[in-house]
């Protein structure tokens, strides 16, 4: 007797789990999980959601979406649907962080698309301009919250995850003013957006401190986000300083240990600059000269600028002088060697297209209707012209 109640009691537990994994209406069914119901603080876990389409006498389209609020951090990894007609099939995965601890309630929106045949191909009757959109009954379905309790970390982590941590300093020593370069690694798997709110290098008295913008290299994947992060930082001081060690602590959920991160410090001296890198040769004094040294050294360039001057006069003059004749006696010469019509043709176009129309004419019923000239009086009679 015992044993069969005892059957009986896990058989009803049994329908109980699956009644709350799976859920769904008349022409669907779906079931969420979860990799982790009790993670900690910033600790990553995985939610899955599966739906198949159950009534094949409909054309259905599903939208998953997970609610993060202000409660989470959420990132969908993946969505793979299997359109197979009339039953579709759909599987989505997300990497969720949580924000907050104690428990805390997951809600989630699924948006149902209900069609049929006869509405699909009343949307695509006709030609390609003609297409309208597809009618269907859009509704939110209603899915189950699901509850997790999350875990404070055991300690104040600067970091929660596995990572590692290098700071390079270029120089142990920089002039005045001189930037002192700084790069630190931060490279890893946990919860990424802990890492701004650390100061890498912290302020340090008489010192100014620049930060460009780090660069940031991160993968999302069902075990966290893999992340290498480079921050840069120039340093400027009038005095020697001492750049600070920086302890941290960081705690690795996935082995539950806690770890510490220790960056050493470093003493920088500043000195005064060199004298040879101060002062710029091009403006240093020049030594006290006599007068007559100063005008003797200035008559060899005076005489080549005036001789320059005055032949660059003469070459102008004898310019507008003689061009015209030159650009005449050379165009005639190119009317007198020209080797057939079309050569002589394109001469007259290019120099005076109207005083030289009756010629062109001619020559162009020559060249292009096989009228007959004689291409020697032609050249005579243009020349004599101009």
């Amino acid at each position: 007797m015992n044993a069969d109640l005892g059957r009986k009691i896990l058989a009803l537990l049994f329908f109980a789990v699956l009644a709350l994994s799976s859920e769904g209406a008349s022409d669907y069914n779906c079931k969420i999980s979860l990799s982790k119901i009790s993670p900690y603080l910033k600790e990553p876990f995985v939610v899955t959601f599966e739906i198949n389409q159950t009534d094949s006498s409909k054309v259905m389209f599903f939208d998953f979406d997970v609610n993060g609020s202000d409660k989470f951090f959420v990132h969908r990894l993946d969505k793979k649907v299997d359109e197979a007609y009339h039953a579709r099939k759909e599987r989505y995965t997300y990497l969720l962080f949580p924000l907050k601890s104690g428990k805390l309630s997951l809600d989630f929106k699924l948006l149902v698309r209900r069609g049929n045949d006869e509405m699909l191909s009343a949307a695509f009757t006709g030609g390609r301009y003609n297409v309208k959109a597809v009618e269907t009954d859009d509704r939110y379905e209603p899915l189950l919250s699901k509850s997790i309790v999350v875990k404070l970390l055991p300690v104040e982590a600067d970091l929660v995850g596995s990572y590692r941590v290098s700071r390079k300093v270029e120089t142990s020593a920089v002039e005045t003013y001189e930037p002192l370069y700084i790069d630190v690694k931060v490279s890893g798997r946990g919860f990424l957006p802990d890492l701004d709110r650390i100061e890498w290098v912290p302020p340090i008295p008489g010192v100014k401190i620049f930060k460009d913008k780090p660069v940031v290299r991160k993968r999302f994947t069902q075990e966290g986000i893999e992340s290498e992060v480079l921050f840069r930082y120039a340093l400027i001081s009038q005095k020697s300083f001492k750049l600070p060690k920086l302890h941290l602590k960081g705690f690795d959920t996935k082995k539950e240990s806690v770890y510490s991160i220790d960056l050493q410090a470093y003493k920088i001296d500043v000195v005064p600059p060199r004298l040879s890198s101060v002062l710029d040769k091009k403006t240093l004094p020049t030594p006290v000269e006599s007068p007559l040294y100063t005008i003797k050294s200035f008559i060899p360039y005076t005489l080549i600028f005036a001789a320059g001057w005055i032949s660059a006069l003469l070459a102008l003059r004898l310019k507008s002088i003689f061009p015209k004749r030159a650009g005449e006696d050379e165009w005639r010469e190119r009317v007198k060697s020209s080797r057939d019509s079309k050569e002589l043709l394109k001469l007259l176009l290019q120099r005076d297209a109207s005083k030289f129309g009756d010629w062109i004419d001619r020559i162009e019923r020559s060249c292009y209707k096989g009228e007959k000239i004689d291409l020697k009086a032609v050249k005579r009679e243009i020349l004599n012209e101009s």
